[in-house]
């Protein structure tokens, strides 16, 4: 059946401070909203707790839980529901800007702390006013699926998107002080999973598997949220598009076809709980996208090694390439 996950963001539109029980307050007043929509996730801003107060992030953080920790913990109870919250952590002797995964019985049962800090001062001598870097970043396990958390200028290095492709997520969650834009859009539409952002600013977004945009947030819709289907596919349009026709021929509207006709892909969803969609491509003879480029890699690295390709058998040996 399809793999349909409720996933709440919530943003501050700028509106933070002068103090850290301001900031909560807002959250609570935030949370409640998006939990009033019965989500199996919601994901908070950067560092909300310490958003436009004044300190070094030394005088910010926070011990865990904390305050900001025993508030989402306590949301998460009452609403069964998974909640990322993202806070100036103070453990070992440093300051870490760090996300927290807390189950839907109130448990941490996960943590992020952040790789790349920028800095916050012209010579380079210091990261966000104290902050220590983090290891790096981890794929995490929930009851629906996989994720991974990266938070703001983490956007700007590639890697740490990829290692969470290469473990494996689903869906990437990116709490952030700003809007971040468009390269969140690349890196969905590169690594084939959702992005969905949280942030201290106004436009909070969904982002699909293909990189278009779900849904998207501004100063008077604070808190976003969507269904998003973890087993949705991801198709190159060549061998797969001459079925299109078929598969809505027959099943109509019991699923759903995005066709992108500049990228050359489309997704397919099933609206019923009784049809999946690898039923869908064992029916059809559809092949996911990531696996045709396997398919073309494997041809070019035996061209390389001086080795004539091996034929290979697939399940799209009789459609036609192009349409």
């Amino acid at each position: 059946m399809p793999r349909r996950v409720v996933v709440s963001t919530i943003s501050f539109g700028s509106v933070g401070g002068p103090t850290l029980a301001d900031n909560l307050a807002r959250a609570r007043h935030l949370l409640e909203v998006a939990c009033a929509m019965r989500p199996d996730i919601v994901c908070l801003p950067e560092t909300f707790p310490s958003m436009h107060v004044v300190g070094r992030a030394a005088d910010l953080a926070l011990p865990v839980p904390g305050p900001a920790g025993e508030m989402a913990a306590d949301f998460a109870r009452r609403h069964r529901t998974y909640i990322i919250c993202p806070f100036l952590e103070r453990a070992e002797g440093s300051v870490y800007n760090t996300a927290f995964l807390f189950d839907r019985q109130g448990e941490i049962v996960g943590a992020y702390r952040k790789v790349h800090p920028v800095t916050t001062t012209a010579d380079y001598t210091e990261l966000e006013d104290g902050v220590t870097p983090g290891p790096a970043p981890v794929v995490l396990q929930t009851d629906f699926g996989r994720i991974g958390i990266l938070i703001c200028f983490d956007i700007g290095f590639p890697e740490s998107w990829a290692t969470l492709k290469g473990g494996g997520a689903e869906i990437v969650f990116w709490p952030s002080a700003y809007n971040g834009g468009f390269p969140l859009q690349v890196y969905a539409g590169l690594h084939h999973y959702y992005v969905a952002s949280a942030v201290q600013s106004d436009r909070a977004r969904f982002v699909d598997i293909n990189g278009q945009i779900i849904l998207q947030g501004d100063r008077r819709s604070p808190v976003l949220v969507a269904t998003l289907d973890l087993e949705k596919g991801l198709y190159h349009t060549d061998f797969n598009a001459s079925q299109i026709e078929r598969i809505l021929r027959k099943y109509g509207r019991d699923v759903t076809i995005r066709v992108s006709s500049d990228e050359g892909m489309f997704t397919l969803e099933s609206c019923r709980d009784d049809l999946t969609v690898p039923q869908l491509e064992a029916e059809f003879g559809l092949e996911r996208l990531e696996a045709y480029l396997a398919r073309n890699q494997a041809v070019y690295d035996a061209l390389a090694a001086g080795r004539r390709p091996t034929p290979q058998v697939t399940p799209y040996l009789d459609h036609q390439q192009w349409v």
